[in-house]
């Protein structure tokens, strides 16, 4: 079943926003009383549409309230399609928190002007995503940074780095002990983040964190790690 997410809720009748009209007619190509999931407040429901397409009846709780512990992903800018590769692929493995930084190394420039015009793009790929993955909490993106604005929080703070020095393994930052913390994760563009971004990350209490020995694609890097984190999650 497609799931969709309702702006508003009336009884037993929930209505869902008018941009999903088209997926639902001329994609999905649904008729009336064909059966969706809806999420709403914290519950997704199966419900049957009701001739308007927008408006569905609630039939039985499909499930509950879900409370993702925190991964909070810094995502630095990158062209269009790595940028949808990220969301779409961290919003399946249970990120909940994206942020995007401007970093020196950060081939795709873009002015301050579109930042709104691409959150909302952006946005649209994180909540297809959720649909697809029947997640009741879409993750946020609500901001772009500069790296200074970057903060360490009370938890696991991992700052993916390609130096030799002072780094520590994946598999002893992250353990069974830890993985239920909120994590947070910094990585570099293509060529990987400056010096002086990385002393002034370390500095602020972000662990330098080695993946192994072979160089992963930035794209890559936040879906090897929400899968380490998911896989100790689930095994505790």
């Amino acid at each position: 079943m497609q799931q969709y997410f309702a702006t508003s809720k009336d009884k037993n009748t929930l209505y869902l926003n008018k941009n999903d009209y088209n997926h639902i007619k001329n994609v999905m190509r649904m008729k009336v009383n064909d059966k969706i999931i809806v999420v709403y407040d914290g519950k997704s429901y199966i419900c049957s549409l009701n001739d308007d397409l927008l408006s569905s009846n609630i039939e039985s709780v499909f499930k509950n309230e879900e409370k993702l512990k925190k991964i909070l992903v810094y995502v630095p800018l990158l062209n269009e399609e790595k940028m949808g590769f990220i969301f779409k692929h961290g919003t399946e493995l249970g990120i909940t928190d994206f942020v995007v930084v401007q970093y020196f190394h950060c081939k795709y420039k873009l002015p301050s002007k579109d930042y709104e015009k691409k959150l909302v793009r952006w946005n649209k790929i994180i909540k297809e995503a959720s649909e697809q993955s029947y997640r009741i909490e879409k993750p946020n993106l609500e901001k772009i940074i500069s790296y200074k604005d970057i903060e360490c929080i009370n938890g696991v703070n991992i700052l993916c780095s390609l130096d030799n020095n002072d780094v520590k393994s994946i598999c002893k930052v992250l353990t069974t002990d830890n993985c239920n913390d909120t994590i947070s994760l910094v990585f570099g563009p293509e060529g990987g983040l400056s010096k002086i971004e990385e002393d002034y990350l370390s500095n602020k209490g972000f662990i330098k964190t080695s993946l192994g020995s072979d160089v992963l694609r930035t794209e890559t890097v936040p879906l090897m790690v929400s899968s380490i984190i998911k896989y100790l999650r689930d095994s505790d």
